[in-house]
């Protein structure tokens, strides 16, 4: 017979799953950002090459983010606003 799961039991892996889930999704929507301002950059300023290094650099630092459980959404927030502060400045 198919056992039954008491609710407190289950509750604490359901909270860590939600967790985890809201972590990356922080962490995809700032290398979601990050890319828009880089073909931004690329499509105002006809700056292709640095389009193409703030993908990286976004790529990378949602990477770190993942991976380091401390850092999360930081490193694609200072990716966001180094090229923010490029495209300001052009």
């Amino acid at each position: 017979m198919a056992e039954t799961i008491k609710p407190s039991e289950d509750f604490s892996t359901h909270k860590h799953f939600y967790e985890d889930f809201l972590r990356l999704t922080v962490i995809v929507i700032f290398m979601l950002l990050s890319h828009a301002v880089a073909l931004a950059i690329g499509g105002t300023v006809h700056m292709w090459f640095l389009a193409a290094l703030g993908v990286g650099a976004s790529i990378v630092a949602a990477v770190v983010g993942a991976a380091i459980r401390g850092l999360d959404w930081k490193p694609g927030a200072v990716v966001l606003v180094l090229l923010l502060l490029l495209l300001a400045g052009a």
